[in-house]
């Protein structure tokens, strides 16, 4: 059997060997950068002033020591990837903003909405709300017409004897079928 022989990472560029490699950028190889830097930014669709800015931002986070720079990696590419990641960083960062921007307009629309619902026309649309509501609260009596006809009654705002009378019960039956109203509703409410 053969042993696997794994060979240890050379160490990251020191801080004074990043130095020279960022002080020796020839003039063509910082105008590929910002080409790069360009690239990127258009293609993230970030702002930057000018992509200049962009490469002033990766050779500072190498120089910060924010990113280690593989030793056997050549300095264009290693800034390019830099430049990539911040780009990538930022347009991330301006699509979770605009999700939040998105998510907080559409609760202000929506808590507009139903304080538009609530001021207009105030009764009417409260009269609106519970005649919803009586409607939903009548689909749990589909076994007693009478009922219904009384629940009905009452979103038509009939009260009292008029809408005893108007249920064709006797007091008493009146009074029994309006105590199964409350008690099925309790129950809906528990």
């Amino acid at each position: 059997m053969s042993e696997l022989s794994i060979e240890a990472a050379p160490p990251p560029l020191s801080e004074a060997e990043i130095r020279s490699e960022i002080s020796s950028l020839t003039a063509g190889e910082r105008t590929k950068l910002i080409k790069i830097a360009s690239y990127y930014a258009w293609k993230g669709r970030i702002s930057f002033e000018e992509p200049d800015e962009l490469v002033q931002e990766a050779i500072y986070r190498v120089l910060a020591g924010m990113r280690k720079w593989p030793r056997d990696l050549e300095k264009l590419r290693f800034l390019a990837g830099v430049i990539k990641s911040i780009a990538g960083d930022r347009k991330r960062d301006l699509r979770q903003a605009l999700k939040r921007t998105v998510l907080l307009n559409e609760e202000r629309e929506v808590g507009e909405a139903r304080r538009g619902l609530m001021d207009y026309e105030g009764t009417e649309a409260r009269g609106i709300r519970v005649k919803l509501d009586v409607m939903r609260i009548m689909t749990y009596f589909d076994d007693d017409p009478i009922a219904q006809k009384i629940l009905m009654g009452m979103a038509d705002g009939i009260r009292g004897e008029d809408l005893e009378q108007a249920s064709g019960l006797s007091p008493t039956e009146y009074e029994s079928k309006r105590k199964k109203i409350r008690r099925r509703i309790e129950k809906l409410k528990t």
